[in-house]
């Protein structure tokens, strides 16, 4: 037995898009510090590997930290998936070979426990199921499984969501919602469920410095005293691109001199066709993208940062990484009520923001209004960041799970 106890992290999302490195990179280098050997296979898109991987690698120099990327294939549908998985499967047993036994195998997501349970079946290592959400019920309800072709596909995977569950040695789940959703269901017993939402990388996500957003707000021609809603991450799919346009019209209402700064990937062209849809001036948006570390000066220049999701059934496994950036950065939030534990949030930190009690304009006005008449204190918001979405908690309840399977063996 190694005197280092080896880790195997499967992530089906690359360790080149923002969200392994914010929410992958971040917790295993601090593993490898409390005396963790971690090895990540990733499934990396071959645009983003080539922008990025250089940085990936500088940032693992001096951690016990080894990166296996694989590419990433997205089509044909279904079959894609089935040879990345063949993929993985490879390069999982080649691993094996060359640096002997992973006493824990740490899967992100649902395509990655379909090799873990085979690692423990075939190899003996305990297995996290790190489920990140509700994904069947997720793809079904943007729309992306809403072909009859996909029927049988969500089935499947509900099958195996069952079994990841009850077959794993752990679960993790971002929300309490999810936890308590996962033992109605009966899939596992609460105990055996952790609760470890989404954490933020404060270096990344600095505090509030008035020269940036004064800057920011010059580079992007917005007035120093317009008020500005920010949305930041995708849009399209889950998240609710009609609800933001109908936020930022009632806004409007409030403050006619208003602006939307959207931080996204998304081509302008399609942002323009929304916002003809809502007739929103084009005139009063401003579109924008960043990389990971760069985004924090685009958050300071807002006022309000928005967080919206189609509320569906599986809101209840959302932990909003953005919201702690948000709140990092000094910026309060509007979202609707229901959404993972954002309820229970806003209620232990009542200076975070507003919820919106249903979608429809009349709570989007209330809860704007509620936010444009208050004063916002940023010191207070960044602590509250810091003591809920910090970094160095979640690597402890990383830890801990880790070491309790450790003294399973």
């Amino acid at each position: 037995m190694s005197a280092k106890p080896k880790v195997l992290y499967l992530s089906y999302d690359g360790m080149t898009d923002p969200l392994g490195q914010s929410q992958v990179l971040s917790y295993q280098r601090k593993l490898t510090q409390q005396g963790f050997s971690s090895h990540i296979v990733s499934f990396d898109k071959p645009d983003l590997y080539e922008k990025h991987k250089d940085a990936v690698q500088q940032s693992l120099q001096g951690f016990d930290v080894t990166w296996h990327p694989l590419m990433y294939t997205k089509s044909p549908p279904i079959l894609s998936t089935l040879k990345d998985i063949r993929a993985g499967w490879a390069k999982i047993q080649e691993l094996y070979k060359q640096f002997g036994h992973f006493d824990i195998v740490h899967c992100r997501g649902y395509i990655p426990p379909i090799l873990g349970l085979r690692c423990k079946r075939k190899y003996g290592s305990k297995v996290i199921f790190d489920m990140r959400g509700w994904w069947p019920d997720e793809k079904l309800e943007s729309g992306l499984w809403s072909s009859p072709v996909y029927k049988p596909v969500y089935k499947y995977f509900k099958h195996l969501e069952r079994k990841f569950f009850r077959e794993s040695d752990y679960a993790i789940s971002l929300t309490v919602a999810g936890q308590v959703e996962a033992e109605k269901l009966g899939y596992k017993s609460k105990k055996d469920i952790g609760v470890i939402p989404t954490c933020v990388d404060f270096n990344a996500f600095p505090p509030y410095n008035e020269t940036i957003r004064q800057e920011l707000r010059k580079e992007l021609d917005i007035p120093q005293d317009a008020k500005v809603l920010l949305y930041s991450g995708s849009l399209g799919g889950n998240y609710g691109t009609d609800m933001l346009m109908e936020i930022f019209r009632e806004m409007l209402m409030l403050e006619p001199r208003a602006l939307l700064l959207v931080l996204s990937r998304t081509d302008r062209s399609v942002l323009d066709a929304e916002l003809a849809k809502f007739n929103i001036p084009l005139g009063q948006v401003r579109l924008a993208s960043a990389n990971y570390n760069g985004v924090y000066r685009y958050l300071m220049a807002g006022d309000i940062g928005t967080i919206v999701y189609k509320p569906t059934y599986s809101v209840i496994g959302r932990s909003p990484t953005k919201l702690g950036e948000y709140w990092a950065c000094g910026l309060p939030a509007v979202a609707l009520s229901g959404v993972g534990d954002l309820d229970y949030l806003m209620n232990q930190y009542p200076e975070g923001g507003a919820l919106i009690a249903s979608p429809a304009p009349v709570h989007y006005q209330a809860a704007l209004k509620q936010l444009l008449q208050k004063p916002v204190d940023r010191d207070v918001l960044r602590g509250y960041a810091e003591d809920y979405y910090d970094l160095e908690q979640g690597v402890k309840a990383y830890l801990a799970i880790y070491q309790r399977l450790l003294n399973q063996r």
